[in-house]
């Protein structure tokens, strides 16, 4: 049975209303990788976070129409690597475009414990297994032990918020405020 127009048009109208809203929260661009039955998986993600630190689990959440949800969904393990603000290319390439290995070209790649795919020149990178999951709406939460860190060259993050990539300045530290971006009216 259909739900009447109206009921259909309001519930819309929330999901709008939802997007716009959290296109306000700044997230860290990150590329969420897995590997399954020897094929690499990966797409950009900024729903990721800390859970807990004892013991040290991040979460991930992915759309379970992606190639990466089937992957992590079946080989249990996942990594997530958060991106530096000079990868705004490699976030681009991994959020359509190309699919499975040509996403990989660009970059230099390696694995740890698990065997999903580490970018070497991320901030840091969180090599996890798949302890628990938990579905809702269109995408599942994965929440995953980490196995391995690894922390790379220091640097600043690539953030997305507004419908746009950002980078984070230090004004007393001399560096200039990104131009194209709109700093509230400062």
């Amino acid at each position: 049975m259909s739900k009447p127009a109206a009921e259909e048009a309001e519930q819309e109208s929330a999901a709008a209303q939802f997007k716009r809203g959290m296109r306000s929260l700044a997230g860290a661009v990150c590329i969420v990788t897995s590997s399954s039955n020897g094929r690499r998986h990966g797409m950009t993600a900024t729903a990721v976070c800390s859970a807990t630190a004892e013991p040290p689990t991040v979460l991930a959440c992915i759309n379970r129409a992606t190639a990466t949800h089937r992957a992590v969904r079946e080989a249990g393990l996942f990594c997530i690597n958060v991106l530096r603000h000079e990868d705004q290319a490699l976030s681009m390439l991994f959020s359509g475009g190309p699919r499975a290995e040509e996403r990989f070209r660009p970059g230099q790649w390696t694995t740890l414990a698990t065997g999903a795919p580490v970018l070497v020149d991320a901030l840091v990178s969180f090599d996890c297994r798949l302890v628990n999951s938990l579905d809702h709406g269109t995408h599942t939460i994965f929440l995953g032990e980490v196995e391995r860190l690894q922390i790379g060259r220091k640097g600043k993050p690539l953030l997305y918020s507004d419908g746009q990539y950002a980078k984070l300045a230090s004004p007393a530290h001399g560096e200039p405020l990104p131009e194209e971006l709109d700093y509230w009216g400062e």
